[in-house]
Order: structure tokens, then C-alpha cells, then sequence
């Protein structure tokens, strides 16, 4: 998968607090917020919740098997989920 990372994309006056925040002449360096689209495959998983048309609370099963691992790998330590 190819990502085009030089293209310019104009985000003064979209509510990017990073570029709307700044006087015109300032280059802001902020760490987070990228100046680059997201991956195909993040825009596709939003355009498909989008599409569903329905906004809740939603709840990540695979998390708590995630986090006992990140632990263990880690920090050597094991962790029981519940």
C-alpha cells in the first residue's frame, strides 16, 4: 500500500486547531495531527459504521486480550482479564 505523503492538503478553515489557532505566517509543528490522509482501510472502516447509520456506545471485545498482552510483553507480567 503507497501513501502520498507530499501532497499539500489545505486544512486552514476546516477546524483544525493546529492550523486555525496559528497567525497565517506560523508554521505549527504539532506532534499528533498529521498533514496527511488517513489509510484507505480507516476510511473504509468509518464510511461502513457511517453507513450503518447508527451512533452508540460501542464496546472493543478484543481490548482486554490486547492490553494482557501488551503487559506481558512488556513487563513480563501476567494479568487475568476480569
Amino acid at each position: 500500500m503507497r501513501y502520498n505523503f507530499d501532497e499539500v492538503i489545505e486544512r486552514r478553515g476546516f477546524g483544525s486547531a493546529k492550523w486555525d489557532m496559528v497567525a497565517p505566517d506560523v508554521l505549527p509543528m504539532f506532534v499528533a495531527d498529521m498533514d496527511f490522509r488517513a489509510a484507505p482501510p480507516i476510511i473504509e472502516a468509518i464510511r461502513e459504521k457511517m453507513n450503518h447509520g447508527v451512533f452508540g456506545y460501542g464496546r472493543d471485545l478484543e481490548f482486554p486480550a490486547v492490553i494482557k498482552k501488551w503487559f506481558h510483553d512488556e513487563y513480563g507480567t501476567v494479568i487475568e482479564e476480569d
